[in-house]
């Protein structure tokens, strides 16, 4: 069986940059669908469907994800992956960063029938910090 290991790397690391820089913006969401299975699911049960992820990337317009990449490890067995990620939240109109924030984060992926890499499921686990966390609510928006 050949291994996978190098391809879920690169495929994770443009899944970030990707993420950051189209997926949160209508006329170049589509180009997320290279990474998403269509059933995405995640963990908190909210979000169930790649359509109801788009959406609530766009939800946001007036902040920009930025996802940087500190640490990365795969399980290719598994097809798993695993990432020790720097979320920023910047306001689009001036380039504030408005709240920073690390997150673990959990990747659970396929190989579909194109032999293409997909993320079926993902995970979150937001850094520890009660004000971090209550900014993060008022940022977007969100009721506790």
């Amino acid at each position: 069986m050949k291994s996978i290991y190098d391809d879920i790397i690169k495929f994770m690391k443009e899944y970030f940059q990707a993420y950051s820089e189209k997926g949160q913006v209508k006329e170049t969401q589509h180009v997320m669908d290279k990474f998403y299975a269509p059933d995405l699911a995640f963990d908190d049960g909210v979000i169930t469907s790649r359509e109801q992820w788009y959406k609530a990337c766009l939800s946001h317009p007036a902040i920009q994800d930025k996802i940087t990449l500190e640490h990365l490890f795969v399980d290719e067995k598994q097809k798993e992956a695993g990432a020790l990620v720097k979320t920023q939240a910047i306001e689009r109109a001036s380039g504030k960063v408005l709240l920073e924030i690390k997150m673990n984060v959990l990747y659970s992926l396929k190989v579909d029938k194109n032999k293409d890499i997909k993320i079926t499921s993902v995970k979150v686990f937001l850094e520890s910090n009660p004000q971090k966390a209550a900014r993060l609510m008022q940022v977007y928006g969100m009721k506790m």
